[in-house]
């Protein structure tokens, strides 16, 4: 098997947004030059837009620079429920144009071509490239939609927050052995708790995820008070009634065994 180099990475911070800095990791191959600059591959991480990390991203996304001589920006959002997905969708407005702007340009020696812009994500991330690549939600959002996205490749995505298995309390959740108590997730529930744009893979928000599935949440902790009808997040129902501008190219995985994203649903993709 060949063995191939995990580029340090350049760490950004492309956003601050309510006191919260945002932040990327950017993987430039060593291979790339300012002749022939890199394309990117922007990757946003799960966990329900509750929980997770930059850091957490999957690690073939960072041996594609040097196999693939692909740029890997790995980025970070605000995170519900103390930022509402409006919030959270302006947040990937805002990685996709730091993109193109003069600092990521320095920051990167001139070495990565942004306008060769593929996004990607998986379950959550793959639902925001999604959301990114069609423009769905963004308008809903106050949120101009991105532009100049070449492709999508969404990995076992989020498609809609109408499914069943979202308003259905599974107590407990398949892979657990019992029930997470609500004085656990009290903090993480509290929409008033401190804003963050990360959270540690094995901190105590790792379980937040789950006590959502279990109680059956994620349109609560996503979109309370905002005023936004879930469906506006769609995305098999947005292009099906011709809400959407041209789609790009898009791949869309997932797997059989999959509990939580069914590829048998009608609704999804």
């Amino acid at each position: 098997m060949v063995s191939y180099p995990v580029p340090e990475p350049i760490e950004l911070v492309f956003s601050e947004a309510d006191g919260v800095p945002i932040a990327m990791d950017v993987y430039v191959p060593e291979k790339a030059t300012k002749e022939e600059p890199a394309p990117i591959l922007l990757w946003w991480h799960g966990g329900g837009l509750l929980q997770g990390t930059r850091k957490a991203a999957a690690p073939h996304t960072r041996y594609a620079p040097a196999k693939h001589n692909l740029c890997i920006v790995s980025v970070d959002y605000r995170l519900a429920p103390q930022t509402r997905l409006p919030g959270i969708l302006a947040d990937c407005k805002a990685a996709i144009d730091f993109l193109r702007s003069d600092k990521f340009a320095q920051a990167t020696g001139n070495r990565v071509d942004a306008s060769r812009l593929i996004v990607s994500g998986s379950s959550a991330g793959g639902w925001l490239a999604l959301l990114a690549g069609t423009g769905i939600g963004f308008k809903a959002s106050g949120v101009e939609p991105p532009t100049g996205i070449a492709g999508v490749v969404a990995i076992y995505p989020i498609t809609d927050l109408l499914d069943p298995f979202w308003s259905t309390k599974h107590r407990p959740v398949v892979y657990l052995d019992r029930i997470i108590e609500d004085h656990e997730m009290a903090t993480f529930v509290d929409p008033n708790s401190e804003k963050t744009s990360w959270a540690e893979a094995t901190g105590k928000r790792s379980l937040f995820y789950h006590y959502m599935v279990q109680e059956a949440i994620l349109v609560q902790l996503l979109l309370e008070g905002t005023g936004v009808d879930p469906i506006e997040y769609s995305i098999a129902q947005n292009i099906r009634a011709g809400k959407v501008r041209a789609l790009p190219p898009t791949y869309i995985i997932t797997g059989n065994k999959d509990t939580k994203v069914r590829i048998n649903n009608p609704w999804t993709l």
